[in-house]
């Protein structure tokens, strides 16, 4: 008789939806993936999401292959969603728990399978990972590698077949797409290679030749699992809390060389540039980190040795893995003798309750959606529940009751990003943006389109947000197309986006009325500088032509204003601030980080009106040096359609009764 095995697959987003059905699904039909799985077990796919998305992820073509080979069911997590960014991890980790809590003790004699929504798998990657099961292995990890999003995806389009839907890369050559289409996060962790680091190492990478990577991961990802304990609620994020919980004695296996299995990552190309730091980052640095979040679980994942190849294994491969060994070892004996524990995670503890209490209240207070969409070949017209609302009740308790105040007296003395007074330091770099949200809004222009690929400022005031650079990739325009056409846009992007904005504008073009309004937001936040600064031209009059170096850059069609705000007084308050309010060791303490703010923005106030004071008495078009944010202001004008071809003669008769003009009189 066949084990039971379930695959589990969570997303929330239209972005991810598409990216789903599109690519990862596409993946998983390869012929040594699912089908394979499928015949050596009685294999379900359970995909956790919103219920808005149900009926898109039914219709696609690659969801209703998936279901003629095994039942398929849509669980809703409507009740767990939160709108803040750094909620993320936990909204995750109780998804992740959704998928299988439905099983209660039949989860102990259960295969769970774990996949992102949009990882890419090589083919054959679950037919040796079904082997590594049959044999015994009831704990399965495997590395994820992450690539560019932007250079890689429209290559792995190309990929799927016309036909069937189907995407099957064999793995050498889903490796050698990786490895010539490195994401700058990865290079920042590769060790030989030291013109720059990411300041969390995590990870640690080793050049061995253009065909050849080696490298460790801590965590390493989790790819299939058989618990030997029923876990109801998670005690830490996933990566940090679910093996100890729910296998704490099982041996572990980690599949080591990327022919056996491998998983892409696509990611955005600037996701993660604010971690990098110039320079290679010395051992005491990286330990310091290593030290401070990893456990016990995730420190046995960094002694793995990981090779990545494209070709057979180089004769000199050896040379390089001792050379990695040497350096880990290195990092290992710098260690602290004592991991972190999962439970009451120093960094990590206090965040997660208090995330965790929040999204237990608005379950309390919201309608309870407890209903499944199961899904069989023939019942894919099933409808789905409604969408659960979201609330959020003042936080309780002593210590909390201190963070709480705080946020109300910030609220009341300095407003709520972006909707804050003038003795806030972010008020001269949101002021203009903030206004003009306004304005459409009170002239009913409530079909704004919002594109950012990073945290905004705008994110309270703006919901439903598009990725920007999904907005560029063939055949994945994500919520874009379908809510179409728009009569406003708002486009942030940082410097190091500023490159692709003709494109981007173009793409905006196509989707907004005419007539519409386009706000591109720039903004100087994050450590890496423009490449080429389009801006230094006026900052030397003695160029003829300041606006020759735009013309690659800046969009030559529309009516369009630019205004240039802040300088290096607003600049440095902003700094201040944001450095004392968003320092890493305050990322997942939101306690603390309240009341830091509140002390930060009462020490900044009198400095703040005055700089911004300042900075808005001067004439914001004209550019100036030290510029902190500029918004570009665009009217869309649509060419209208043309009347029919006419002689000179007929024109005339087309204009009785109104008067002639001279211009054309003259001509004629």
């Amino acid at each position: 008789m066949q084990q039971n095995a379930r695959l589990i697959i969570p997303l929330w987003g239209k972005v991810y939806a598409d990216k789903l059905t599109s690519m990862t699904l596409p993946a998983l039909l390869a012929p040594g993936n699912l089908p394979a799985l499928c015949a050596m077990f009685n294999v379900e796919v359970v995909i956790v999401t919103e219920t808005r998305l149900f009926d898109l992820i039914r219709s696609s073509r690659s969801f209703q292959r998936v279901a003629t080979f095994c039942p398929v069911t849509l669980t809703p997590i409507d009740d767990l969603m939160s709108s803040l960014p750094g909620d993320y991890g936990v909204v995750l980790t109780k998804a992740l728990y959704r998928g299988f809590l439905d099983l209660g003790p039949k989860v102990t004699e259960t295969f769970l399978l774990f996949l992102n929504a949009d990882f890419i798998i090589a083919d054959g990657s679950y037919r040796h990972l079904g082997e590594l099961m049959l044999a015994g292995h009831r704990v399965i990890h495997s590395p994820s590698f992450r690539v560019v999003l932007e250079e890689a995806w429209p290559k792995l389009e190309a990929r799927v077949d016309a036909q069937d839907g189907v995407l099957a890369v064999p793995p050498r050559e889903l490796v050698k797409l990786a490895l010539d289409h490195k994401h700058l996060t990865v290079k920042a962790r590769t060790v030989n290679q030291q013109l720059y680091h990411q300041w969390c190492m995590d990870q640690f990478y080793w050049y061995v030749d253009e065909d050849t990577f080696i490298g460790y991961q801590w965590p390493v990802a989790l790819v299939a699992i058989k618990p030997e304990r029923v876990v109801k609620e998670p005690s830490l994020v996933w990566d940090f809390g679910y093996i100890p919980d729910a296998a704490p004695t099982l041996q572990r296996y980690f599949i080591q060389d990327s022919d056996d299995f491998f998983m892409l990552e696509p990611q955005s190309k600037l996701t993660g540039e604010e971690l990098i730091r110039p320079g290679w980052i010395p051992f005491d640095e990286a330990v310091r980190f290593l030290n401070d979040y990893t456990t016990m679980e995730q420190r046995e994942c960094g002694q793995q040795l990981l090779v990545l190849h494209a070709d057979d294994l180089p004769p000199d491969l050896d040379k390089a893995i001792e050379e990695s060994r040497r350096y880990m070892r290195e990092i290992t004996r710098r260690l602290s003798p004592t991991p972190q524990s999962h439970l009451n995670h120093r960094m990590l503890g206090a965040w997660f309750a208090h995330v965790s209490k929040q999204i237990s209240e608005r379950q309390t207070s919201a309608p309870a959606l407890v209903q499944t969409d199961k899904i069989e070949e023939a019942d894919l017209d099933t409808p789905d529940g409604a969408d659960g609302a979201l609330r959020r009740n003042p936080e309780k308790g002593i210590i909390p009751t201190l963070s709480y105040l705080a946020s109300v007296l910030q609220e009341k003395m300095f407003g709520t990003v972006p909707l804050v007074r003038r003795t806030h330091p972010l008020w001269v770099d949101t002021a203009e943006v903030a206004a003009s949200l306004a304005v459409w809004r009170g002239s009913g222009r409530d079909r704004i389109l919002w594109l950012s690929s990073k945290d905004s400022f705008f994110h309270r005031v703006m919901p439903g947000r598009a990725q920007s650079p999904q907005l560029l990739l063939k055949g994945s325009q994500g919520p874009v197309q379908d809510e179409a056409p728009y009569n406003a846009c708002l486009c942030e992007l940082s410097l190091s986006e500023l490159s692709s904005l003709p494109a981007l504008y173009a793409k905006i073009s196509e989707v907004v009325e005419d007539r519409a309004e386009i706000l591109i937001y720039l903004h100087t936040l994050g450590r890496n500088p423009l490449r080429a600064n389009p801006f230094a031209a006026y900052a030397e009059p003695r160029h003829a032509n300041p606006f020759a170096a735009y013309e690659e850059l800046f969009p030559a069609v529309d009516a369009s204003t630019v205004r240039f705000h802040g300088n290096a007084t607003t600049a440095l308050i902003r700094k201040i601030f944001l450095n004392g309010t968003r320092h890493r060791h305050f990322a997942h303490r939101p306690r603390v980080r309240a009341v830091m703010a509140a002390i930060t923005l009462l020490a900044l106030a009198p400095f703040a009106w005055l700089a911004n004071s300042q900075a808005a008495r001067r004439d914001a078009s004209r550019f100036a040096p030290r510029w902190t944010s500029a918004v570009l202001h665009f009217v869309v004008k649509k060419k209208r359609k043309s009347l029919p071809a006419v002689g000179i003669g007929q024109i005339g008769s087309r204009h009785q009764g109104r008067p002639r003009n001279d211009s054309l009189s003259t001509a004629r």
